[in-house]
């Protein structure tokens, strides 16, 4: 089975290359990588990966990855972010990372190894990518690994940092470039790529927390990995408005965020449904209307 990517994980890649001076469709033309695909939809991984690879090439830009994934939020990672900053530690956000990026990739790993192989103080968050022996993966690593640290940050609002990073290959842009991108220092040509921190940290309480989204987030990927427990896309908004913002009171914008993605798409989604954001707030507002006249 060929690997699959989710087509957000390209969130940020034509705005990145029109700014560098490249037409974005043109290079996805040339890899067969859709240029209308709702961020929801499977891509190929490998074109996706020559893609990124065409790119740095063709924009004389090494560091094409790493610049991406700083471009990117958690709307990249969709439903399984909501999990990921929910969790109470690192370690449990990198746990259920794991156990649920199938709903984005069936090809990333990600796996916590409590004892570093830089240092016996530090853990390692890892991660590793299948693709084809002969597809070029510098730049998917790059921005995959990067996206990593990103979300890492933002999971712990800046409390946690690296103290060292580790990649499989060779630096395509210059040592200096991943140590300002990471905050820290960078070993190649290692046996995986990595993320090194201090054990406590891993384990530390990441701050407020709201278990009802994430409990909701896993069941709506739970429910899409068997399809005997299909999801409705209007339950998910529906139970967002209820469990989060309060019935009828979220607009379609706030909403949208919560579930990391773009309004338009959320719409699209609820259309294939034969609803829309607007009917399932008015309805909800007219349940709690009732229900408050009945108390």
């Amino acid at each position: 089975m060929a690997a699959v990517v989710r087509a957000a994980a390209l969130q940020g890649f034509d705005e990145l290359v029109g700014e560098l001076g490249a037409d974005p469709i043109e290079l996805r033309r040339r890899r067969g990588v859709s240029i209308d695909a709702d961020p929801e939809d499977m891509i190929a991984l490998d074109p996706l990966a020559q893609l990124l690879e065409d790119a740095a090439t063709r924009l004389d830009c090494p560091d094409f990855g790493l610049r991406l994934a700083a471009r990117q939020d958690s709307r990249s990672l969709g439903v399984v972010a909501l999990i990921v900053q929910n969790a109470a530690t690192l370690a449990q956000a990198v746990t259920d990372g794991s156990r649920y990026l199938l709903a984005h990739s069936s090809a990333y790993e990600v796996v916590v190894d409590e004892i570093s192989s830089l240092d016996p103080a530090w853990a390692t968050v890892r991660f590793a990518v299948r693709v084809h022996e002969s597809t070029p993966q510098r730049q998917l690593v790059d921005a995959c690994v990067g996206y990593m640290h990103r979300l890492a940050f933002i999971t712990t609002q800046g409390r946690s940092r690296p103290r060292a990073l580790s990649l499989p290959h060779t630096p395509v842009a210059g040592a200096e470039v991943y140590r300002r991108f990471f905050s820290a220092p960078v070993r190649f040509e290692q046996p995986y790529a990595g993320l090194h921190a201090d054990r406590a940290s891993l384990h530390a309480q990441l701050g407020p927390a709201d278990p009802m989204i994430r409990q909701l987030a896993i069941d709506h990927i739970s429910a899409g990995l068997d399809p005997a427990r299909a999801a409705r896309h209007s339950d998910l908004v529906r139970n967002a408005l209820v469990r989060s913002l309060g019935i009828g009171r979220g607009t379609k914008t706030e909403i949208a965020a919560l579930l990391h993605q773009h309004p338009r798409a959320l719409q699209r989604r609820l259309d294939r449904e034969d609803t829309s954001f607007e009917q399932i707030r008015t309805l909800s507002a007219l349940v709690e209307n009732q229900a408050t006249g009945a108390l």
